[in-house]
């Protein structure tokens, strides 16, 4: 009795290990199955040939429209914004040269001026000394002169000495140099040769220092009133020009390695469409600005009709094309398959080939492509996402 017992307890543990056993790998299996993609989401090998065949009624169906690619060099627009600034050479800030008081203001904020034309004039001691000292340097320079030609006449006849001429010819040299120093410190602080004149003519010396505009513009503010002291290289006034602007396009880093000089520009404001003007791009700068961490094209512009003025914001339409022969795709050709770009090219009546791609840039409606296509080759552009399906479910039925 005892042994039956013991062998009916040995058979159920071996029947028990038995099972455990065998269970084990089962799960394993059940487990290796469920981590696995489903067919549908298992992305192709690139390079591998995929072809796509249409029946005829899948064909009617879906009706595929294709085109040719082709080689050429593509034409484009980059929109970007635009602020106005004074063109170069087209806006002047006036300041004071030296110390002194505005002892009368000529012209005030809005006012049109012409180059030349004077704006302040300042009082001060500095000036009338600057001018004391270059009549003195004048006085004693045509003195020298005339002694130079009587010490030179009478060496000829033998009365002077040759040493007499030398000390003579000295002493001119020296005032002649202190003369002209003296004149140029008058020409530094802005005077003009006519005034210059007039100091060397008239009996009394007016130490009024007189200050022009330097270019033809409007006053567009005044930093000084009357009577008031004003310091050396003190702001008096700003003076912009503004018949011809200067426009600066913000542009991305990888918009800006597309534009060219010389490529033309529409100009228009932000909210209206009326106001257009055409220019071309002037220059683009090489590196980011530190502000904006734009890349900065500048746009030579003539106003029209007073538009547009320092200050205001613009929208720049810039027609640009690629600097080498490039094949261009509608982005409706293109799909994906899992990051890889694909395009399916035609290879006979309802035949198409999946084709992966390299591509170089998605702009606007068009791809460009660098690889994988060539000259003449026809690409589908409508129902692209129908033949991908096909595609992929042809993988599955292979599977």
């Amino acid at each position: 009795m005892k042994n039956t017992l013991s062998l009916a307890v040995l058979v159920g543990l071996t029947a028990m290990l038995f099972s455990c056993g065998s269970g084990k790998p089962t799960d394993q299996s059940e487990k290796k199955e469920q981590t696995e993609l489903p067919p549908s989401l298992k992305t192709e090998k690139e390079g591998s040939v995929k072809m796509v065949q249409l029946n005829e009624k899948e064909q009617n169906e879906l009706k595929i429209q294709t085109q040719k690619v082709t080689n050429n060099f593509i034409d484009y627009t980059v929109t970007a914004p635009g602020v106005v600034f004074p063109a170069p050479n087209h806006g002047s800030i006036i300041s004071t040269p030296i110390n002194g008081q505005i002892s009368k203001v000529n012209k005030f904020e809005g006012a049109w001026v012409k180059k030349g034309e004077v704006l302040f004039e300042i009082q001060s001691l500095e000036f009338g000394t600057l001018v004391s000292e270059y009549l003195q340097a004048y006085a004693e320079e045509r003195f020298q002169t005339n002694r130079l030609k009587r010490v030179k006449q009478l060496v000829e006849e033998t009365i002077s000495s040759t040493s007499e001429l030398e000390r003579a010819t000295a002493e001119y040299d020296r005032a002649s140099a202190s003369s002209r120093a003296a004149y140029s410190r008058l020409r530094a602080v802005g005077v003009a040769d006519p005034e210059i004149k007039s100091f060397t003519d008239g009996e009394n010396i007016d130490p009024v220092l007189k200050i022009h505009s330097p270019i033809d513009g409007i006053i567009e503010k005044n930093f000084v009133e009357l009577g008031q002291s004003v310091n050396a290289l003190e702001n008096l006034s700003r003076v912009l020009d503004t018949r011809d602007v200067l426009i600066r396009a913000y542009l991305s880093p990888d918009d800006a390695r597309l534009i060219n000089t010389g490529d033309s520009v529409m100009v228009s404001k932000r909210e209206k469409e009326e106001n257009i003007l055409s220019a071309t791009v002037t220059s683009v700068n090489p590196g980011l600005d530190e502000d904006t961490r734009s890349v900065i094209a500048n746009i030579l512009v003539p106003a029209r009709d007073g538009w547009p003025k320092p200050g205001e914001n613009v929208r720049l339409s810039i027609a640009t094309s690629t600097k080498k022969e490039i094949i261009a795709l509608p982005v409706q050709a293109l799909t994906y398959d899992g990051n890889n770009p694909v395009v399916f090219v035609k290879k006979g009546n309802g035949i198409y080939e999946k084709r992966f791609i390299g591509v170089s840039e998605i702009r606007d409606q068009y791809v460009f492509v660098d690889n994988g296509l060539s000259n003449g080759e026809e690409v589908a552009v409508s129902n692209v996402f129908s033949l991908k399906a096909l595609s992929r479910f042809d993988i599955i039925a292979e599977e």
